[in-house]
């Protein structure tokens, strides 16, 4: 057998040889001598081609692989919930006809939870993920919900015991949460932050417990989120948390409240603010909608406390929220706390540090002039919202001033209040003029500060002193005096400053004027009162009527 190779590869030698030779003599090629060898010869392997699918095309998925994943994925997950809840239903129905006792019920359920936790993770080492994460999402709300109702139902052990095995139980939880790196987890697990306040049927919960086993339930799939950069199931997490600190705040108000009840729902509103914030900025969210509900949420477990010094609160958390603005670079948290803001000036005891009530108004127009001016706290869409703010404050005061009229009160410093906010509004208008005219929002500025500047100079006009003396139609007779001469002044501003918006201005009050005196003061006004008013209109129009002839025959 070796004999024969090596006679074979002489023979290729040889041949090689012959071929040598032939190439380096120049002239004709000869023909190649072939010769024909009996080795074979390996298979050439295939070039490796990466195969690129084209972008924006997505693989329908055929019938059987729906079916597939209908089985596979969704199948357990809600199989999961139904489990727990039929195994709370098992239970209940086993205590009530009396076939095992609490203490059996409470034990078994534990451990019943627990095996089923282990069952799933042998489950997902079984490459059998969906079965496994279902299976340890059904032992953990079982688990929870045992222990929950041995603390709440039974009282076999204090609360402090029952957090304490609760934790446990929500450790091994949040471990088998990373290992099995699955969101779907996350957001089972989440559940059971909604499922056990429906478990507390103590006749006196226990709200600072309880928050203190939601704080610690969120902190857990929180940290499980940002560590698995789970965007989606963050947000679900958060909804759930929400629920409980809700319905934490409901409780409240249907029980005797203490301080400590107060404190920890404000707390726990406040951490998930914070937990909200932090955790959306980590996985950056183009919108971290969660962290401004959970302002929202913070404000509102603000309202539901009863604290003589609840403003020096709210101010606090509007200084943590402005806070967050300069870590987060997000500016609608700059939003929450302008809102805080607002909520802290309506809870401010007037009345205990000696203040008239009026000072909440006076207060109001500052922080309006804010938002106007005050660059450092800018929010999306402020100059408008400013211009929502200071319509309702102007149509608030409206209502208000009837009420200290009724009560023969000042209105003073209301007044007062408007002059500043509306003298504001004018001068935004004067000093931004050209960039609202850029932006589109000059026109509905404008409506805004006529409607204000007319309502803000009628109740300066009823502040004046002789005005209380007076009866009704000398009243009349003095507002189409006072609105004449605004007009006068408007237009005369306008021709002076060269701006037609004040000169248009003035005739539009004009007409107003015009308006009034037809169609109200005719019917009831003296001959002299109309002969003075009528009179008085007569000149004021014959004057700015000659300020436009004049300016025409200059031009």
């Amino acid at each position: 057998m070796e004999e024969e190779r090596l006679a074979r590869l002489e023979q290729e030698i040889e041949a090689l040889k012959v071929r040598v030779a032939e190439l380096e003599q120049p002239g004709p090629l000869a023909e190649p001598v072939r010769q024909t060898s009996t080795v074979t010869a390996p298979k050439r392997r295939p070039a490796f081609v990466k195969k690129e699918q084209p972008r924006g095309e997505k693989k329908q998925r055929t019938r059987d692989e729906w079916e597939h994943v209908v089985a596979t994925v969704w199948l357990p997950r809600i199989a999961a919930l139904f489990a727990a809840i039929g195994v709370v239903f098992l239970f209940s129905y086993a205590s009530i006809s009396g076939w095992i006792n609490p203490a059996t019920r409470i034990g078994s359920g534990v451990l019943i939870g627990l095996l089923l936790m282990g069952l799933g993770e042998f489950q997902y080492e079984k490459k059998r993920p969906d079965l496994g994460i279902g299976l340890v999402a059904t032992g953990t709300i079982v688990s929870l919900a045992a222990l929950f109702a041995g603390m709440a139902l039974y009282q076999f052990y204090p609360p402090t015991l029952a957090l304490l095995l609760e934790l446990v139980v929500l450790f091994i939880a949040f471990g088998l949460m990373i290992w099995m790196r699955s969101q779907v987890l996350l957001i089972l697990v989440s559940v059971t932050g909604f499922l056990l306040p429906f478990l507390q049927l103590a006749d006196e919960p226990n709200i600072p417990l309880f928050l203190i086993y939601e704080v610690a339930l969120f902190t857990a799939l929180f940290g499980a989120a940002l560590r698995l950069k789970a965007k989606q199931a963050f947000p679900v997490n958060w909804v759930f948390f929400t629920l409980a600190i809700l319905y934490s705040s409901i409780t409240l108000s249907f029980m005797t409240r203490t301080f400590l009840d107060e404190l920890s729902v404000l707390l726990a509103a406040i951490l998930g603010y914070v937990g909200a914030v932090y955790v959306g900025h980590q996985l950056r969210l183009n919108r971290n909608y969660p962290g401004y509900a959970a302002g929202a949420v913070a404000l509102i477990s603000l309202a539901v406390i009863d604290w003589q010094w609840g403003a020096l609160v709210a101010l606090g958390l509007a200084v943590l929220a402005y806070a967050i603005t300069n870590y987060s670079k997000d500016l609608w948290h700059n939003a929450v706390g302008h809102a805080v803001v607002l909520y802290a000036i309506t809870q401010i005891p007037y009345a205990t540090i000696g203040l008239n009530e009026q000072f909440q108004p006076l207060l109001f127009a500052v922080f309006l002039i804010g938002l106007w001016f005050v660059n450092r706290q800018q929010m999306p869409y402020q100059r408008m919202t400013g211009l929502v703010l200071y319509a309702y404050f102007v149509f608030d005061q409206i209502s208000q001033s009837g009420i200290y009229r009724a009560m023969s009160e000042s209105f003073g410093l209301t007044v007062f209040a408007l002059i500043l906010a509306t003298g504001a509004l004018i001068y935004l208008l004067v000093k931004q003029h050209h960039e609202m005219v850029e932006k589109g929002t000059f026109q509905i500025s404008l409506v805004v500060a006529a409607v204000g500047v007319l309502a803000t100079y009628t109740l300066l006009v009823m502040e004046l002193p002789f005005y209380d003396g007076l009866d009704d139609t000398n009243r009349s007779t003095t507002l189409s005096v006072a609105y004449m001469l605004l007009a006068f002044v408007l237009v005369t501003i306008g021709r002076i400053r060269n701006l037609s918006v004040w000169r248009l201005s003035g005739l539009l009050l004009l007409s107003v004027s015009a308006i009034k005196l037809l169609f109200f003061d005719l019917s009831f006004l003296t001959l002299v009162q109309k002969a003075f008013v009528f009179i008085g209109f007569a000149i004021v129009a014959f004057i700015i009527s000659r300020t436009y002839f004049k300016k025409r025959k200059n031009s």
